[in-house]
């Protein structure tokens, strides 16, 4: 546990991720043909990011939307791709999307929800053959083809820069010998709340046997497999690192529940309208009616796919709903949890 404590104690609080709506897909020119044939893999992409799952049913109602694209698609453009951008070179369209309207089609596919509050992810991966050892660092084509991985799935992925301080008490046999503390240390700098540690080693037959050990919320977690390929190795590790993040928190739409809710200390119409703005987009409501004001608390009917200890998580977890005791004077208004509006800052 002491290990854990180490990784955990100075990472930062998960927060939103807030360029999960906007997509970006390499194009060949700029015309509306290539515009047209990039915008059915956007909407892939971000159904991708949303609900955590690497292969999107093709369900009805989820055909019906890539027969109807137009209807979800607020504006795409062209752009310039940024030297080093995990995209590649050249141009790319930028399709951005209405959330109100993807949210209800995947509350009508009923797909899972997996909230934008996500941890960044601090990966060290190592790759031994028989003639080398490899530990990846950032700014390569490896770490690039990382990056567009976990750009797809929706994480924000960071890879060690491995600079003179980092290779002085890091190499590819930390990983393999398991020297924790030294990787511990090394972590501190990125502040991830999910550090991820990865060894492949390729065996006498040519797979790579993958030890996967990686510390999130203050536990240690071993994990090990095999990857037949080399060029299997990337996606498969930024995949299982999703694949963790998404059994943990995604939400399954089994059925739908409602909770009632209070939010106190709104003093302003500012701040009511701000209140309604935050429960509006966040992605696990699909939807919310205000029941009534009473001793100066707003009193909501929350209607989601979540339930009420993980629903309570996740809404004390955007920092301007905290989590407060139920007062007395509205115990009998049947509120399952009462919050203390704070401002953004």
């Amino acid at each position: 546990m002491l290990l854990a404590f180490v990784f955990t104690v100075e990472s930062s609080r998960a927060e939103p991720v807030d360029w999960l709506y906007d997509v970006k897909i390499p194009v060949s020119e700029r015309t509306q043909a290539a515009a047209e044939k990039a915008l059915p893999r956007c909407i892939e992409v971000l159904l991708m990011r949303l609900t955590g799952l690497a292969n999107v049913p093709r369900v009805p109602e989820v055909e019906a939307a890539f027969a109807n694209l137009n209807t979800f698609v607020k504006q795409y453009e062209f752009t310039k791709l940024p030297v080093n951008s995990p995209l590649g070179r050249g141009d790319a369209l930028v399709a951005r999307f209405n959330s109100s309207m993807i949210r209800e089609l995947i509350k009508d596919a009923r797909l899972p929800v997996w909230p934008a509050d996500r941890p960044s992810v601090l990966l060290w991966l190592s790759i031994h053959e028989p003639s080398e050892s490899a530990l990846i660092r950032d700014a390569t084509p490896v770490a690039l083809e990382l990056r567009k991985r976990a750009l797809e799935r929706g994480i924000e992925l960071v890879i060690p820069i491995m600079d003179l301080q980092e290779h002085t008490s890091i190499t590819s046999s930390s990983l393999v010998g398991r020297f924790w503390s030294d990787l511990a240390t090394a972590s501190t700098r990125y502040k991830a709340e999910f550090v991820t540690a990865v060894s492949c080693q390729r065996d006498f037959f040519g797979r790579y046997q993958t030890d996967i050990t990686y510390w999130y919320q203050g536990t240690e977690h071993f994990d090990h497999r095999v990857i037949g390929a080399r060029e299997d190795i990337l996606v498969e590790v930024v995949d299982h690192i999703v694949d963790v993040l998404v059994t943990k928190h995604a939400i399954v739409r089994e059925h739908e529940e409602i909770h009632r809710i209070g939010v106190m200390d709104v003093e302003s119409v500012e701040s009511y309208a701000a209140v309604l703005k935050l429960l509006n987009e966040l992605d696990f409501v699909d939807d919310f009616v205000l029941v009534s004001l009473d001793n100066e608390v707003l009193i909501f009917d929350v209607y989601t796919p979540s339930s009420g200890e993980l629903f309570v998580e996740l809404v004390d977890a955007t920092d301007s709903l905290e989590t407060v005791e139920l007062e007395e004077p509205i115990a009998d208004k049947k509120i399952m949890q009462l919050f203390s509006w704070t401002p953004p800052k």
